[in-house]
């Protein structure tokens, strides 16, 4: 059997544009993406048996955003992209609550991996920020890549 491998994705910053930290949303309310994102998981989708958001939304903890509607906000993107998304983990914690799912610790990877049988090793994540990059190493895996570098280059 081959060994199951995935994309993690970072959402701010990352899959969508911020503004003032939180998500820039078009006329409609839904995210605006980041240049490149489209092209690029439409190209490299298929070199991977998963692909998943691991997001820290500690505006939910704040009372600033509702749990449904960060939800509604990934269908939508996952939509708008033709469904690559295999499943989705976000923190609600903000970052005083200690708990294990917030970047930069490893709970929403290790769940994830768990549900789906990946190999954390031969995995890769991208994202916008240092959390990221710790969370990644925490988690063990060793394939980090910057989102501007990603989508850019096409996700090579």
């Amino acid at each position: 059997m081959t060994p199951r491998r995935a994309l993690f994705l970072d959402w701010g910053g990352t899959l969508t544009r911020l503004r003032d930290n939180r998500t820039l949303l078009d006329a409609d309310g839904n995210p605006v993406l980041m240049p490149g994102v489209p092209e690029t998981l439409a190209r490299v989708r298929a070199d991977y048996t998963a692909c998943f958001i691991v997001s820290n939304q500690g505006r939910i903890a704040r009372g600033e955003i509702s749990e449904a509607e960060v939800h509604r906000r990934f269908a939508w993107v996952n939509a708008r992209l033709g469904g690559p998304f295999t499943d989705w983990r976000l923190c609600p914690h903000d970052d005083g609550q200690g708990c294990a799912c917030r970047k930069p610790k490893v709970g929403m990877f290790l769940d994830l991996a768990a549900a789906h049988g990946i190999v954390l090793t031969l995995s890769t994540h991208v994202g916008d920020s240092p959390k990221d990059r710790a969370a990644a190493a925490a988690a063990g895996i060793a394939d980090f890549r910057w989102a501007s570098d990603f989508f850019a280059g096409g996700g090579r």
